[in-house]
């Protein structure tokens, strides 16, 4: 019969340690090179912030539960709050799971509610927007082809910028956002327009050979071209000249309320934009819905049919 030998758990020396196998593990998982960028930046700033609980015997220190409560408590905004205690959440269930800890230090923190940031760019100046890029240059090309598909699918920033010439396929007018590509890790197609069709195909044609494996949108030297090089394009050439703050991820809400305002289906809305559910999908509606009730109240038909109020005093009416 064989010995059974007991095996003791290694122990991690520092939180930098523990942060790069907790990181190591997402990466196994699948997640994306920008969350587990965004993991290292949220568990490691709340460990920077305070250096008193940094020790080889942190994950016994009783100043762990107070500490995070008074970094989340500086926090007024929701959405940088819900930022935080997420991360952090889901990095101390893993230190669970590896006997690091007992306990979860953030239990029974929740998430606060964040109003929905969604911008209604006009379409005044939408139009305005896509007259701006020089497209006799790549550079300008690649940008109206950007523009073209963002309002057309409502694609993530993120998304388009990562994607190659083999998900587009010209002839059925598709856009194949694959599982590696998409937020959500799951894939979905996009139904392009003629319009973005034709540029997309035109920009492509002028690609030299060599950059064959380089994505659709990259710079004019084939490299890629990331999601902050894209907003700083928008802001330090078009922002100015359409008199608006305009951001990537702004495109993507116009596409949405566009959407929804020319009669489609809110579920077909959340298959296109890759919403895993239905909740978020709804904040697009709920602004929607208020311009329909805009739009009731001035074409109701009281507003002829019944006379003005009169500026003459309201006599008294005396009940029996």
């Amino acid at each position: 019969m064989s010995r059974i030998v007991s095996l003791r758990k290694t122990y991690f020396q520092s939180w930098e340690e523990v942060l790069a196998s907790f990181l190591l593990f997402r990466k196994a998982q699948g997640n994306s090179k920008r969350t587990i960028e965004d993991y290292r930046y949220q568990v490691g700033h709340f460990f920077r912030s305070y250096p008193a609980i940094h020790s080889p015997q942190i994950w016994e220190n009783k100043m762990l539960r107070e500490s995070i409560l008074s970094y989340l408590g500086k926090y007024e905004s929701p959405v940088t709050f819900n930022l935080r205690l997420s991360s952090l959440k889901i990095f101390f269930q893993w230190a669970i799971t590896e006997g690091l800890l007992t306990s979860n230090p953030t239990e029974g923190l929740r998430k606060r509610k964040a109003s929905p940031r969604i911008v209604n760019i006009p379409e005044k100046v939408l139009s305005h927007l896509l007259q701006l890029p020089d497209r006799n240059t790549f550079s300008g090309l690649r940008d109206y082809g950007l523009l073209l598909l963002q309002l057309d699918t409502g694609i993530r920033p993120g998304e388009a910028l990562k994607l190659k010439i083999e998900d587009f396929e010209m002839k059925s007018g598709t856009i194949n956002v694959n599982s590696k590509v998409a937020k959500t890790r799951t894939s979905r197609t996009l139904f392009l327009s003629r319009p973005t069709t034709k540029v997309l195909t035109e920009l492509i044609s002028l690609r030299p050979q060599e950059w064959d494996r380089a994505p659709i949108f990259c710079t004019c030297e084939g490299q890629p071209f990331s999601t902050h090089s894209w907003g700083r394009r928008i802001i330090e050439s078009y922002q100015e000249k359409v008199g608006m703050k305009i951001t990537p991820y702004m495109l993507r809400h116009s596409f949405a309320l566009a959407f929804l305002r020319n009669g489609g289906n809110i579920f077909a809305l959340q298959r296109i934009m890759g919403h895993t559910s239905l909740e978020m999908t709804k904040r697009y509606l709920a602004l929607t819905e208020q311009d329909i009730k805009e739009a009731a109240f001035l074409a109701s038909p009281l507003n002829t049919l019944l006379e003005k109020p009169s500026r003459k005093r309201v006599r008294t009416i005396y009940r029996n």
